[in-house]
């Protein structure tokens, strides 16, 4: 087709295309199987054991018996690695284009090495224990999974943008996403409750049963549940947001995030909110409380009040903001975090509230009664945020760069964790004296001070991260102008696309 006649069709005969009369916004895009692979795969396909799984203070510290400042500096090193392949994989995935779609062959590339991995790091522990590995060798081990789990991240995750682009419709995107967020609620949390469970039994000697065991079967069936859904989204999933029809340059990619404000600002609070400065949370209810499900017991009260927020976030969505929204959920988390910690250190060392399960149970259902008012909005709010970040990129430049985006975000939040997860381990092992394998005796300093290194310092954090999304641009007219702009011009796209092949 010459330039010519691009030009001619694209300034009048596209005005008749009936494609462009269809508007984005009223229509719905995905057939009903992929509808229901969405939704399961939201649910449950990171569905995990929580605090108790792969990676976690307890399975880290507690069952496999790593150290914390030696496995702080494994994990800065592979941090560096990861900071090095990530410019590499981002480049590559924002520039394929192929007839399935930008990020589609990336999802079937994914699955096999996904499938043996998790394999592995369900056996580990087991293999660990059969051939009696001493704590260099079982950190070694570990971190030959964590390089491949990154590397296979890094150049095969790029199917998992299209949760980004299976919809032009952003209303769509958010119907299924409050739909899937619900239905995940309903029963996503129970593998982690039911090993908690489990645990504090285990951990008052009411049942006998051997640790390892127990934590490999937990992992072994969360994993074959996560495993499920995806291969079914695998399977259903499709794009449809039309991409730019020639890829941009690398460097004028990162120059478009620089400019992109929201994403900038949201990234600061991010990385400002991520700043988790204490660490031992996980063992605080394990060790010192000797309570792993508090937070699941609490937690009973409101459950209704989340079920219930449901219902509000179409609502809110229509009369607020993202932004309004953002503080709505964020603030009522930061009340629950501070009434925890301030009830806790009541009594002081020896004779704090800290100690007792009664008044911190208290504390925390609570604190979590009025969280869970937008329990909701917050499972919603943080991916619909970064959808509009992606959105407002290309409503600015005409071009999408997912991975670069998350390229020049994760470099942030890497840079980060590598100070932290430093000074973290040796707070917890220097200053509060938590050596693993040990055991704790309740009102003695190590476990006063494992408390306050959890739950104190992060909440200087916590209020800060207020401070940058008072800056963020992007409110409810600027909003509704973006998505009508953008619909034009992605209609235009995909009629200017259907007519090149239609010629050839």
């Amino acid at each position: 087709m010459s330039e010519k006649t691009t030009e001619v069709r694209s300034g009048e005969e596209l005005e008749k295309i009936p494609q462009l009369n269809q508007a984005y916004m009223n229509r719905l895009f995905c057939t009903t199987k992929e509808r229901i692979s969405y939704i399961l795969y939201t649910a449950y396909g990171t569905v995990g054991l929580g605090k108790y799984d792969v990676g976690g203070e307890l399975w880290s510290y507690d069952m496999f018996k790593l150290s914390p400042k030696a496995l702080a500096k494994s994990k800065g090193v592979l941090t560096i690695y990861d900071m090095v392949n990530d410019p590499l994989s981002a480049a590559i995935i924002d520039n394929v284009r192929t007839r399935w779609g930008k990020f589609k062959p990336f999802q079937y590339l994914s699955l096999l090495p996904a499938i043996i991995l998790g394999i592995y790091i369900c056996m580990l522990p087991v293999i660990a224990d059969k051939f009696g590995m001493d704590a260099g060798r079982r950190l070694f081990f570990y971190m030959v999974y964590a390089y491949a789990n990154e590397t296979v991240g890094a150049f095969f995750g790029g199917g998992g943008y299209i949760k980004n682009v299976f919809t032009p419709n952003p209303n769509e995107r958010t119907s299924l996403l409050v739909s899937a967020k619900f239905v995940g609620d309903l029963l996503g949390k129970f593998p982690a409750q039911l090993f908690g469970i489990i645990l504090d039994l285990y951990m008052n000697n009411i049942i006998h049963i051997n640790k390892t065991n127990l934590y490999v079967g937990g992992k072994w069936m969360v994993w074959i549940i996560s495993m499920v859904p995806t291969i079914m989204w695998y399977i259903t999933s499709k794009e449809r947001v039309p991409q730019s029809e020639k890829p941009p340059q690398p460097i004028k990619g990162i120059l478009a995030v620089f400019k992109n404000k929201p994403l900038l600002i949201y990234t600061l609070s991010g990385f400002i909110d991520d700043i988790n400065l204490g660490m031992g949370g996980d063992l605080y209810y394990n060790d010192v409380l000797r309570f792993n499900t508090l937070t699941t017991i609490a937690g009973i009260p409101g459950s209704p009040v989340s079920y219930y927020s449901y219902a509000l976030v179409p609502k809110l969505r229509k009369k607020m903001s993202t932004k309004g929204i953002w503080f709505l959920n964020r603030g009522s988390t930061f009340f629950r975090e501070t009434l925890f910690f301030l009830v806790g250190i009541i009594g002081g060392r020896k004779k704090g509230l800290y100690l007792k399960k009664i008044p911190m149970t208290l504390a925390f259902m609570v604190g979590n009664c009025v969280e869970m008012l937008f329990y909701a909005s917050g499972k919603v709010i943080g991916e619909e945020i970064n959808y509009e970040i992606l959105d407002y990129c290309e409503w600015k430049n005409g071009f999408r760069v997912e991975a670069t985006v998350g390229l020049i975000t994760g470099y942030f939040t890497k840079v980060k964790n590598i100070i932290l997860n430093l000074i973290n381990a040796n707070l917890l092992e220097d200053w509060a004296g938590y050596k693993a394998g040990t055991e704790i005796v309740p009102g003695d300093q190590v476990g006063w001070r494992l408390f306050l290194t959890a739950f104190g310092p992060k909440l200087i954090f916590d209020a800060l991260c207020f401070i940058p999304m008072i800056f963020y641009n992007i409110d409810h007219d600027t909003r509704e102008r973006m998505y009508i702009d953008l619909e034009r011009s992605r209609a235009l796209r995909a009629a200017m696309e259907k007519m090149e092949r239609d010629a050839e």
